[in-house]
């Protein structure tokens, strides 16, 4: 690692989040009697979110639905990341590539 400068690293993270209803797994109550909770159950979407980070920022991110795998995590670094390093590295253009 010594042999490449801060400016160099990119880190990538993953998370994800969905809106199912959050409900406690223990709770109080008198000696004798059970614990019991009425709640709505509420099974939401999932969500994903990948990001690129360096020193300086947030590079690029995409969330999609539902979670992420080993095709999603693929197709992220090769189509996003990939291109990114083209555009901003190597002053390589997508509209002109002659340039």
């Amino acid at each position: 690692m010594a042999e490449y400068t801060p400016e160099q690293l990119v880190f990538i993270d993953e998370s994800a989040v969905d809106n199912r209803t959050l409900t406690r797994r223990w709770g109080r109550s008198p000696k004798g009697k059970r614990a019991i909770l009425h709640t709505v159950w509420v099974r939401g979407k999932r969500f994903s979110i990948e990001g690129a980070l360096s020193v300086e920022g947030l590079h690029s991110y995409e969330i999609h639905e539902g979670s992420m795998n080993a095709e999603t995590f693929n197709s992220f670094v090769e189509h996003t990341l990939v291109l990114l390093h083209l555009v901003c590295f190597l002053g390589y253009s997508l509209a002109n590539p002659a340039t």
